[in-house]
């Protein structure tokens, strides 16, 4: 039986601004990526997926983009992202890149064009009205802003500086679609989407996710663009999915995307009135059970995601570990999903158990999200207090602080001011030193990654039935993939409690304590074959 390749890779989002910098000013670029392809490639990722490096005047870090085709120039030039995708290939990596669909840049020649007359070719890009309605921003305020050239109001979903595309205009998708195709022909492996379910909205009858046609509009994606290449990907950013509607993107018969992102674990856990701003605390089995109701759907509909981790959440050993386990934490939360049904995706960082960032006032932010919440927060009911330490354990710049290869001043990302800094040296956890430690995450990481890949057990862990266990277990992650007689197990104690410990049979292949234990410890995991 043939397998479309997506389901056999490992992929790794690089977070390109907070990478590798290599020429001192503080921001990384693609030379950077191309430096560190030894390490990427030794960690076992087959693909590496690139948040937006497209030419933006960064009101959103990227995801607003200006020039389709054209790599902004803090990042480098066009000839290094073709030196990427060369080099990244010879290695057995693929690239793939971070398309925003969804809108452009106020910057973008189609907007200033549309804005600038009634009479503009590229009007009919945007969605333009005369009098706004109720919608609010994802980012704060009113989703309608003013255009005194044109004396009516354009939409935007995100910033002012995001006006949304419309997609109703065959013109626009024409020219959308020559752009992802650009980066097709260049050797891109394909896309990441980008708030994808927008682009069905209705925005007069109040539409925003899941339009009436959004599918067809993915549809039509697929057949002009990856589609049309053989082992191209398409993966979608779907914050208002769920575990049924996910097969309506995924089922390979309606030939939309390989896969979606799924937020309705994370989501489970934020509060009525603050959202993601304020979340209640960690409960494993509801985690457990929205993970294993994914499992439990039709394999030949469906394909996971399996993240923990990306550019827009905190970091996950914050959000439900426990830092005086950091290191048993993040090997047991790596393994403990990875020998799921689905593509495993890991943020730059997960791999030597990188935390959030410290941030001590407003100012130290950058994200215009978190900027903007925090007078919004305050404006809800929260005090000034209260507004920053949400911004502290929720905002998105938590991710993006710089990778730290090194405990030296740069954390050997640069040699110049980092574009945001996110606090301590963390001089524990970093590159250089997890490279000696054979107990580390990074060595944990390498080892786990080989054994989803070995042969023996590839099978198991791509086709394998789902089998969970233990359910009675509140904070245990506990399930078997199975064919015929052959098994591989995975027991995982998710809290800072030690209780009896279950029976494990078989050869163990992962375990992240350097001994053996008569107890089930703190954050312990067995990985096992039969």
């Amino acid at each position: 039986m043939s397998h479309p390749r997506f389901q056999d890779d490992v992929i790794y989002q690089v977070y390109p601004r907070s990478y590798q910098d290599t020429d001192g000013d503080g921001i990384g670029d693609l030379k950077g990526i191309i430096k560190r392809l030894p390490y990427i490639e030794k960690l076992g990722a087959t693909a590496i997926w690139i948040s937006p490096c497209f030419r933006s005047p960064m009101e959103d870090m990227g995801y607003d983009i200006s020039d389709y085709k054209s790599v902004d120039p803090i990042f480098g030039t066009d000839e290094d992202m073709d030196l990427l995708i060369e080099e990244a290939g010879k290695r057995g990596i693929r690239i793939i890149l971070d398309m925003v669909l969804n809108h452009t840049s106020k910057e973008h020649p189609w907007f200033r064009s549309a804005r600038s007359s009634l009479d503009s070719p590229y009007r009919e890009f945007y969605i333009f009205r005369d009098k706004p309605n109720d919608i609010q921003a994802t980012f704060g305020g009113s989703a309608w802003e003013w255009n005194e050239e044109t004396k009516d109001y354009y939409f935007h979903l995100y910033a002012p500086g995001q006006p949304d595309l419309n997609w109703d205009s065959e013109r626009m998708r024409e020219a959308l679609y020559d752009a992802c195709n650009y980066w097709l022909d260049k050797g891109v492996y394909g896309f990441r989407l980008d708030v994808i379910e927008n682009i069905g909205k209705d925005v007069d009858r109040h539409i925003l996710q899941n339009g009436p046609h959004l599918h067809e509009r993915l549809h039509e994606l697929n057949h002009r663009t990856f589609g049309r290449k053989e082992e191209s990907i398409a993966i979608g950013e779907c914050w208002c999915a769920d575990t049924e509607s996910r097969m309506l993107y995924t089922n390979p018969e309606r030939e939309e995307l390989s896969m979606v992102f799924l937020f309705n674990d994370w989501g489970a856990f934020h509060d009525p009135k603050y959202g993601k701003w304020r979340c209640r605390p960690f409960d494993c089995r509801t985690y457990r059970d929205i993970i294993y109701e994914r499992q439990e759907t039709d394999p030949a509909k469906s394909w996971d995601t399996i993240f923990w981790n990306n550019h827009d959440l905190p970091r996950a050993l914050n959000r439900y570990g426990d830092l005086r386990y950091r290191k048993e934490c993040a090997k047991m939360m790596f393994a403990s999903t990875l020998f799921l049904r689905g593509t495993p995706f890991i943020y730059q960082g997960d791999e030597i158990g990188m935390i959030n960032g410290s941030f001590h006032s407003i100012e130290d932010y950058r994200d215009i999200e978190a900027i903007n919440h925090y007078q919004i927060l305050q404006d809800m009911g929260m005090s000034e207090r209260e507004a920053m330490e949400a911004l502290a354990s929720t905002a998105r710049d938590n991710a993006r602080i710089p990778m730290r290869w090194n405990g030296r001043k740069g954390y050997g990302f640069t040699s110049g001011t980092p574009w945001i800094d996110g606090g301590k040296d963390d001089p524990e956890y970093n590159v250089a030193r997890e490279e000696k430690d054979p107990s580390s995450i990074l060595a944990f990481y390498r080892e786990a990654i080989r054994v989803w890949k070995d042969p023996l057990y590839r099978e198991l862990v791509r086709d394998g039935a789902f089998e969970p266990d233990y359910l009675e277990k509140g904070d245990w992650i506990c399930y078997t993939r199975r064919i015929g007689e052959r098994r591989l197990r995975v027991f995982a104690n998710f809290s800072s409690r030690t209780c009896e410990k279950p029976d494990i049979p078989g050869t163990i292949l992962l375990h992240n304590y350097e001994d053996i234990s008569e107890e089930f410890r703190p954050y312990e995991i067995y990985v096992t074959t039969l």
